[in-house]
Parts: structure tokens; sequence; C-alpha cells
């Protein structure tokens, strides 16, 4: 195992906090919350249940292994049950939360996957990174509030709720390039 590579890959890198309070900013500290929260506020319009949701599954587990070590999935539908979609996003909270725990899943072609203690997601479909109920807006969101690329990032039509974000970002980067 790459230790090095595993550790630092998961390392979160936030941006600044703006005035606009995003829900992904209470989680940019953490790849795993973020992405979570991703899963969670996908195809959800209220703030409140969203915040709710969320905030009461990482009060339940607080930690990707707490949560890998549920094994009741009544306990997970307790806490998000008013999000709806619950199989759907029970299974793309147990792929996510595996491969952050244990790394990408290896090429079926080879013995070992090169990068396979990284830790990233991608959208396409054909990757080892691709995390199943991770899309455009979850990927997107955790490179723009996890890694800090919104200064630079490119939104898909899948990111384009960060829009608002991200042109801040690019504001506040020029301003700080500026000084």
């Amino acid at each position: 195992r790459d230790w090095k590579l595993f550790v630092e890959s998961r390392l979160s890198t936030p941006p600044p906090v703006s005035p606009i309070d995003f829900l992904q900013e209470y989680y940019a500290a953490d790849s795993w919350r973020l992405l979570v929260s991703c899963i969670l506020m996908s195809r959800v319009s209220s703030w409140k249940t969203k915040h709710e949701c969320i905030s009461a599954f990482f009060e339940k587990y607080p930690t990707p292994t707490a949560f890998a070590e549920e094994s009741d999935s009544a306990n997970v539908l307790a806490a998000i049950k008013s999000l709806g979609l619950f199989d759907d996003r029970l299974r793309s909270l147990v792929a996510l939360t595996d491969t952050f725990l244990r790394g990408a899943p290896l090429e079926p072609s080879k013995k070992k996957s090169p990068r396979a203690d990284e830790f990233k997601v991608e959208t396409d479909r054909k990757s080892v990174h691709k995390v199943h109920g991770v899309g455009p807006f979850g990927v997107e969101s955790w490179l723009v509030f996890c890694k800090d690329q919104g200064a630079t990032i490119k939104l898909s039509k899948g990111g384009e709720p960060l829009a608002p974000f991200v042109a801040w970002r690019k504001r506040a980067a020029k301003a700080d390039a500026k000084k």
C-alpha cells in the first residue's frame, strides 16, 4: 500500500468561507462528509429538510467507519427517511464509504490498480474512481469545497447549482492575487 497517497488523497483543502452559506461549506473539511451530504441532498429542494437529515445522519454516523459498521439498514432509514429514494441513497452511501475506506477497486484486467490507494471521484462510468450515486454535482462539489478548485473549475450542467459559489470564489481569488 502507498500509505502516503492513501492518507493525503483523503485530506481536504477547503476554500475560504463565503458569505453565500452553501450547505457544502459545513462539510468541506472532510471529503467523506462532503460527498455524503451531496448524496443525501440530491433531489431534495428544502434546505431545512436537507440540513436536518444530514445533521441527524452525522450524529448517528460521525465517521465512515461508524457507518460501515452499521449492520441494520433500518437504522440508516430512520435517519434519512424524509429524503426519499432510500434504496438508491443507501447503495450510494455504501459504495462511497467502501471506496473511501478501502480505496478504488482493482481494474478487472489488472492484478493491481496503480492508483488504488488514491481517493478521488470521477463521473466517467469506466473509471475505477466512479462511485455509484456520485454524479457531476457531487464530483464538482468535492473539487470546489474539498480541493479548493472553485476559482479554476469549469462547471458542467450538473454542477450549475454551484455557480454562485464558484463566481464568488473566482472574485475572491482575483482580489487575493492583487494583494
